[in-house]
C-alpha cells in the first residue's frame, strides 16, 4: 500500500511522507508485522508471508476488520484464494501494534477483454506539495492493481468551482494528472472526463483537457476503446439535442449482433433517478427512462459522494446503474452521527476516497470497489475542509466490498433483466448479530459505551444509540429520531471494538455546546445494531450510573479442596474467593472427557467468601473447573484441577494351593490371601497390627498362622485399604 510503482518519486513532500506511518508505528512501541506481498490483483491466488518484531505473535482477519487477541494467529504463509482484506497486528506482552492492511483482488486466468478505473469528483484546485503528494500515492495504488489500465474515466467535478469563475483550477487536475502519467509510464492509457455541477462549462474543460473532453459545446461524447464503446454524458444539461444523440447511439448500438449481452458503458455525473440509493441526490429522471430500454447499459455515476460500502451503490432495474464514489471525501448518507474525539457529532462527511476498478469479459463484467484512502479522520471543522492527509495512505489498495458482478444472461431483455443480482426482490434481509453486550466505561471523566462490533452478511452500517433515565424512562441524549452512530465501515481495516462517547456536539463546529448526561444518574442505554437496509440486530443494553467508574476488576480465587490429585472416595469441594467491591456467587463445575457432570455453586456476598460441596461420583478421572463472578458480572479466571474418585473398596481373595493355604473357611492351619484394587492397595491391618504395602494394584499376605504378623489361633480380622480410604473387612479362623 504504502508503495511507489515507477521508482523514486521526485516530489519532496512525498518522500518525507513516507516515514508518516513508521513515525507511527515508533510511536506505539510495537511495529506492525510486515507483508512479504503488497496487494493488487492476482491470478489464481495471492502467498502472503507475514513478520512480527521477534518475540511478538501475529494475529490476523481476512474480512477487513482490526485484529484482536482472540482472532486467527498466523502460523504459516497464507494462501488468498478469495479478493479479501488482510489486516494483521503484532502482539506482545499485552501490548497490541498498529494494524497493517493489505487488499488482494483474485481473478482466474482468463485475460480480460478490457480494463479501466472511474473515479468521480476529484475537486482538485491546488498545485501545492500536499496535494501533489496525494495525488501521487493514488496514482501508485491505482498503478498497483493494473500498472497498464485500457481506460481512466474521470467522471464530473474534476475542481471545486461554486459559480466563482476558477476555470483555471482546470489547468491543475491536467498538470497533476499529467506528472503521475509521466512518472508510471501511462501515455498510452487513454482518459475520459465528463462535464460536473462544479467544472465551470464544456468550453472551459476542453480548452484545458483537449482529447480527455473533445466536445466543447455540447459536453457529450463518444469513444471507442478496444472495441468497448463508452457514450459520455453532461448531466447538467440532459436535453435537446444531446438526448436526440443518446438515444439514436443506444438505439444503434443495440441493433448490432450479440449486442443484447455486449455492455454499453455510460458515464454521467450525476446519478439517474430511482437507481443507486439516496434519492435525494439523484435526478435526471430523463436518463432514466432512455436507459431503461436497454438491459445492456451500465451507467457510472459520481456527484453524491456516497461511499462504495453500502451495496445500494449498485442498482439493476430495466438496466444497471453504478454510484463510483468520490476521490475528495465521502458522505454517509444524513443520517448518522460520526464518533470524533470526546463526542458525537451531526456530521455525514468522512474523509475516504474511492473509485471503481472494472474488467471486461466475454460473458460478464466484474467491478471491483478500492478504497484509495480510508482513513480514521474528520473531513470538515469549524469552517474548514480538511480531505485527506498523512499520505501516502495506510489504507490504499484495499477494498470496499465484495466484487460485483454483472452479466448479460438471456436470448431476450426480459430475460436479461430476470437473471440480475442486484435488483430490490434479491436485496439483503438478514439482520446483523451482536457479539456481546455494551459496557458501560469512564475515560477522561466521560461515559463512553464500548461493546464488540456487530456482524452481518453484508456490512452494518451503523447501531441504534438510546440512552433513557432509569427512574423516568425520558431520553437523556438529543439524538435524533432515526439517527444511528456510524460504524466506522469506511475505516481500514474497520473497528472490531466500537467505543461509542455518550455526549452530543450538535454542528460542525469544536466550539458548539457538549450535551452530556448528569453525573451520579442512573440510565439505561440500549444498542440496536443496523445493516444498510435497515435490518436490525436484537437490542442490547447496560444500566450504569454517569460519572461512575465501574467496576472491572476480576474477583480473585483460589482452591483450598481437593490439595491432591487422588484417588479419593469423594470429591470434597471448598474454593475461596475475593474481590475488592463484591462478590456474588462461587461456581465449581466437575466434567469427565469434556462433558459436564456435575455442577455446583453458591450464592456469596462481601468481599471474600467460600463455596464448600462433596460430590460422590462414579470411579474415574474427573476435573474441577472453578470461578468466581462478582456483583458487577467480572468473573475471575476458570482455573481446573484434575483429580481421580475411587469409591471401591480392595477386592480380597484366599490363594489356593497347599503351600499357601492349608484348611478352609471353617479354619485354617496357614492362609494367604491375594489382595487388589485398581486404586492401589495401601495397607494391612491383622487383629490392629499394621503394615504399610508399596501402593500396587496387586499384593499379597502369605502364609498366615497363629504367631505370625498378629495372626491368632481363633477369630481373626484382617482389614485391607486402598490409597483412597476404602476399606475390606475380612473374618477367617485359625486353627
Amino acid at each position: 500500500m504504502k508503495r511507489q510503482i515507477a521508482g523514486v518519486c521526485t516530489l519532496a513532500a512525498v518522500a518525507a511522507a513516507v516515514a508518516f506511518p513508521l513515525a507511527a508505528n515508533a510511536a506505539d512501541g510495537l511495529a506492525a508485522p510486515t507483508f512479504s506481498q503488497e496487494g493488487g490483483r492476482f491470478t489464481e491466488s495471492a502467498t502472503v508471508a507475514l513478520t512480527a518484531p521477534q518475540g511478538a505473535e501475529i494475529r490476523y482477519t481476512l474480512d477487513g476488520s482490526t485484529p484482536t487477541a482472540k482472532s486467527p494467529i498466523y502460523k504459516k504463509p497464507l494462501v488468498i484464494e478469495e479478493t479479501s482484506n488482510l489486516a494483521a497486528v503484532s502482539i506482545k506482552g499485552g501490548v497490541t501494534s498498529p494494524a497493517e492492511i493489505e487488499g488482494y483482488i483474485i481473478k482466474t486466468e482468463e485475460e480480460p477483454q478490457l480494463s479501466f478505473f472511474v473515479m468521480s469528483d476529484v475537486h482538485t484546485s491546488s498545485l501545492d506539495d500536499k496535494n501533489r503528494g496525494i495525488w501521487s500515492s493514488h496514482f501508485d495504488t491505482l498503478a498497483s492493481i493494473n500498472p497498464d489500465p485500457d481506460l481512466i474515466i474521470s467522471n464530473g467535478d474534476q475542481i471545486n468551482d461554486n459559480n466563482n469563475n476558477t476555470a483555471p483550477d482546470h489547468q491543475v487536475v491536467k498538470t497533476i494528472f499529467d506528472e503521475n502519467i509521466d512518472r508510471l509510464g501511462l501515455d498510452d492509457t487513454p482518459i475520459l472526463m465528463s462535464h460536473g455541477n462544479h467544472d465551470v462549462g464544456n468550453a472551459d474543460m476542453a480548452k484545458y483537457y483537449g482529447d480527455w473532453f473533445p466536445n466543447a459545446s455540447g459536453g457529450y461524447y463518444e469513444k471507442t476503446i478496444d472495441g468497448q464503446t463508452f457514450l459520455v454524458t453532461d448531466t447538467e444539461r440532459y436535453s435537446g439535442a444531446q438526448r436526440t444523440w443518446l438515444q439514436g447511439r443506444l438505439a444503434a448500438l443495440s441493433a448490432e449482433s450479440g449486442a443484447l449481452n455486449t455492455p454499453i458503458f455510460v458515464v454521467g455525473h450525476r446519478p439517474t433517478a430511482n437507481t443507486v440509493y439516496d434519492g435525494a441526490q439523484a435526478s435526471n429522471a430523463a436518463l432514466t427512462s432512455d436507459l431503461s430500454g436497454y438491459p445492456q447499459a451500465v451507467y457510472f455515476s459520481g456527484h453524491s459522494h456516497l461511499h462504495l460500502n453500502d451495496e445500494r451503490s449498485i442498482w439493476q432495474g430495466a438496466f444497471t446503474a453504478v454510484n463510483d464514489g468520490s476521490m475528495s471525501y465521502t458522505e454517509t448518507p444524513h443520517d448518522a452521527y460520526q464518533i470524533y474525539g470526546d463526542a458525537l457529532w451531526d456530521e455525514f462527511t468522512i474523509p475516504t476516497a474511492q473509485a471503481l476498478y472494472v474488467e471486461v469479459y466475454a460473458d460478464r463484467t466484474e467491478i471491483d470497489r478500492i478504497n484509495f484512502a480510508a482513513e480514521d479522520e474528520r473531513t470538515y471543522t469549524n469552517g474548514a475542509w480538511g480531505y485527506q492527509s498523512g499520505y501516502p495512505f495506510a489504507s490504499a489498495g484495499t477494498l470496499a466490498g465484495p466484487t460485483w458482478t454483472v452479466r448479460l444472461d438471456g436470448s431476450t431483455a426480459e430475460e436479461v433483466r430476470a437473471n440480475f443480482d442486484y435488483t430490490a426482490a434479491a436485496r439483503d434481509a438478514v439482520a446483523p448479530v451482536q457479539q456481546g453486550a455494551p459496557e458501560h466505561i469512564v475515560t477522561n471523566g466521560a461515559d463512553v459505551l464500548r461493546f464488540p462490533a456487530a456482524t452481518d452478511d453484508e456490512a452494518v452500517y451503523g447501531y441504534d444509540v438510546r440512552v433513557r433515565d432509569a427512574v423516568t424512562g425520558a431520553e437523556a441524549l438529543p439524538i435524533r429520531a432515526g439517527a444511528k452512530v456510524l460504524a466506522d465501515f469506511q475505516i481500514a481495516p474497520r473497528p472490531s471494538v466500537l467505543e461509542i462517547p455518550l455526549a452530543i456536539r450538535n454542528g460542525r463546529q469544536a466550539d458548539a455546546p457538549l450535551l452530556t448526561l448528569t453525573k451520579g444518574t442512573s440510565y439505561i442505554a440500549e444498542v440496536t445494531a443496523v445493516d444498510m437496509y435497515g435490518n436490525r440486530s436484537e437490542k442490547t443494553s447496560v444500566a450504569f450510573v454517569a460519572g461512575e467508574v465501574p467496576d472491572t476488576t476480576r474477583p480473585q480465587v483460589t482452591l483450598v479442596s481437593p490439595a491432591s490429585a487422588g484417588p479419593s472416595k469423594s470429591i470434597d469441594i471448598r474454593v475461596d474467593a475475593t474481590d475488592e467491591v463484591g462478590l456474588a456467587r462461587i461456581v465449581a463445575n466437575i466434567y469427565q472427557g469434556g462433558k459436564l457432570v456435575k455442577s455446583t455453586q453458591s450464592a456469596v456476598s462481601g468481599a471474600s467468601g467460600s463455596h464448600v460441596a462433596t460430590v460422590k461420583l462414579p470411579d474415574g478421572a474427573y476435573t474441577v473447573k472453578y470461578n468466581a463472578q462478582d456483583a458487577a458480572g467480572n468473573i475471575s479466571k476458570t482455573s481446573t484441577f484434575d483429580v481421580v474418585v475411587d469409591a471401591t473398596a480392595p477386592t480380597v481373595t484366599v490363594k489356593t494351593g497347599g503351600s499357601f493355604t492349608v484348611g478352609d473357611a471353617a479354619g485354617y492351619d496357614k492362609v494367604s490371601f491375594k489382595l487388589n484394587d485398581a486404586g492401589k492397595v495401601d495397607r494391612i491391618a491383622l487383629n490392629g497390627v499394621e503394615k504399610d504395602l508399596t501402593n500396587n494394584a496387586w499384593s499379597d499376605l502369605n502364609f498366615v498362622k497363629p504367631g505370625t504378623f498378629g495372626g491368632v489361633k481363633g477369630e481373626n480380622t484382617l482389614l485391607v485399604y486402598d490409597v483412597a480410604g476404602n476399606v475390606t473387612t475380612v473374618e477367617f479362623v485359625l486353627r
